[in-house]
Order: structure tokens, then sequence, then C-alpha cells
């Protein structure tokens, strides 16, 4: 018989994990394992004076960033100097086999033939509707990488090169390392100002060819010095595409979480709905963090959500218990990245007494 008070306390208020960049480092002077390091010093220990040391360094040491916090860790992997961007791009493969749990790529190769290869790699890392619906699982991946070659002429997404003519100042790891700790805060990534970089020494035509090929570069303009203009080699900006990508993989990590805690769904209206919530928990998340634009009356994310009737469904859809498409469209938040101010100043003398 059960008693008369029945008293049930639930502590419901488990700290989200915290949300990092993960960011790779892939060193190419010899073979060694995938380890996570969280210490410099450690690193240091690890690969010595080697470049893949020095760009962790310039990752770490970034004081002077803008955000709250710094990188702390990164995975790095070595792997024996590959004859051809082809036995590195294998390598790539083989860990992703074992460990796909990372997102950024950087690596010690900077030559243009790597650079090519690792950003068409790079590009294909996002699977096409078509493939996922044929089963392919969505690991995405960014490439960072620094060239000294003005010339370089990529224009795939899913990458961002940034310009140096001192390769060894790591420029690539000093730009991520000052903006990365905002992620997954949509910051842009242009009038950032890493530390341990100097300005290249470019002419304003050298300059211009660099914006037109959409490489980043570290600048000067009226003593004020600063990247410009934190875009990927497509021409999108950097915080756009990396805000995409946190959507897609929120959202689904949203999507399977409310099925995984839900012991039954109904296929009715009322189930759609269920679903919606995640795309609804995975908008507003993007709204907080300055991804999805917020309206300037309402100050709600600019977005829409059409969720699915359960009289929309097909036959076909019913039978498998495939729930229809739930469509939503949302406006980014954008960036004030250039400004011109015009006015005009009148001077009154006041009549002698």
């Amino acid at each position: 018989m059960p008693k008369d008070i029945i008293v049930y306390t639930k502590i419901d208020a488990k700290p989200r994990p915290a949300e990092v960049l993960d960011i790779l480092l892939i060193s190419t002077a010899e073979e060694k394992p995938l380890k996570l390091y969280r210490d410099l010093n450690v690193i240091k220990e690890d690969y010595g004076e080697a470049a893949i040391a020095q760009m962790a360094e310039a990752l770490f040491n970034q004081p002077h960033t803008l955000a709250d916090t710094l990188i702390r860790k990164v995975k790095i992997m070595g792997i024996a100097t590959p004859e051809s961007p082809e036995a590195m791009l294998a390598a790539i493969e083989a860990l992703r086999e074992k460990d796909n749990d990372w997102y950024m790529l950087l690596t010690d190769k900077h030559e243009d033939e790597y650079i090519k290869a690792l950003a068409a790699w790079a590009e294909r890392t996002e699977p096409t509707e078509a493939e996922l619906g044929a089963g392919i699982e969505d690991h995405r991946k960014f490439y960072f990488a620094q060239t000294d070659n003005q010339e370089l002429g990529i224009s795939n997404p899913r990458c961002a090169i940034i310009y140096t003519d001192n390769p060894e100042e790591y420029a690539d790891a000093a730009y991520v390392g000052n903006v990365g700790p905002f992620y997954p805060k949509s910051v842009t990534w242009k009038f950032k100002r890493p530390d341990g970089i100097s300005v290249p020494d470019l002419t304003d035509a050298q300059r211009d060819a660099l914006e037109e090929a959409n490489v980043n570069f570290f600048t000067r303009e009226y003593k004020y010095e600063y990247i410009k203009n934190g875009v990927c080699a497509d021409g999108n900006f950097i915080d756009v595409q990396l805000g995409a990508d946190y959507i897609t993989n929120y959202m689904r990590d949203e999507l399977y979480r409310v099925r995984l805690e839900n012991a039954k769904i109904s296929y009715e209206d009322a189930g759609f709905t269920t679903i919606a919530t995640a795309v609804y928990n995975a908008l507003n998340r993007a709204t907080a963090l300055g991804i999805i634009a917020l309206d300037p009356e309402s100050k709600i994310g600019v977005y829409t959500v059409h969720i699915p009737k359960r009289a929309d469904a097909t036959d076909e859809e019913a039978r498998t218990r495939r729930m229809p498409d739930i469509v939503w469209e949302a406006v980014l938040a954008g960036d004030v990245h250039s400004v011109k101010v015009k006015g005009r100043l009148s001077v009154s003398l006041a009549e002698a007494a």
C-alpha cells in the first residue's frame, strides 16, 4: 500500500559540457600517436623544437585576445614525412577511421601542393543531402593554413588561408589561437590582432590582389594593425561557415537527445511537435550565440520553422515511420566590416559684447 506522503527530489541541473573548438595539429616530422594536450610544456617535451610545437605555442600564447579565455586543448598527431599530398591525405583518412572527433585542422606542411590538396579534401568532408540520405555520416572539417605565395589561387570552401612573409611566425596558428577561444560564439575574424605575427611587406597592389583572392593578411591602416578580411577561400566569412556548421551539429545532437529521452513519440501532430522542439532549441541556441540575427523590435531570433502535419505524410513515410521533413530558414547575424562617416562641422562665433 503506498504511503500517504511521498517526497521525491531529482537534481536536474547538470552542467552542459564546455563547448570549445576541437583542433587537430598534424606534424610531418616523425610518426607519433594521437594525443590530447592541455599543457604547452608537455607538447614541447614530446615534440621539442619541431615546427608543430612552435605552432602550438602560437596557438596557446595569445594573451591579448578579446575573448575571455585561451585555447588550452589540442590534439596532435605525428606522421612520417609524406612523399606527396596524397600520402598525407591517406594518413588523415586512416586517423579518421580511429578518431573523427575533431573539427579544425592545421599542419606544418605549407607548400602550395599540400594546401591545395588539403583545401579540396576539406571541401569533400561535407556530405551532400544525397550522401546523407544514403547513410554517410556527417563529420565535416575545416582547414586553416598559412602561405607565403601571393598567387596561391584556391577558392575552396571549408578552408581559410592567411598570407605571411615570415612562415616561422606560424600566422595560421596565431590567428586561430586569437579568435578560436570565442567559439561557439559568433564573432568576426576581421579586425583581430594576433600576438606574435608581424605585418608583411606588401604594396597596395599586392594587398588588393590578396583581398580579391580571398586570402587573409595582417595589415596596417593609419597606424592600426589588424587582420583583413576574415574570409574563407571562397569569399564566405569564416564566422558564417563556423556558425552554419555549429547549427548543423547542435541540431543533430538535439534531435538524438529528444528521441532518446522519450520512450514513445506518437506518429501524429503532437509527436511531430515534440521532435520539432529540437530544431527550436538549436535555433534559439544559435541566436543566443550571435549566429542567427535578432529582430530589433521583438529581440527574438529571425527564423521560421515549418512543422509538418500528420496529414502531410505519405503512405510510405507512415509505413516506415519516417517523419516528413521539418523545414527551417534563418537570417544569419552580420558584423560591421567597414564604415563611411560623413558629417559637417560648423563653428559659431558669439558676437563681441
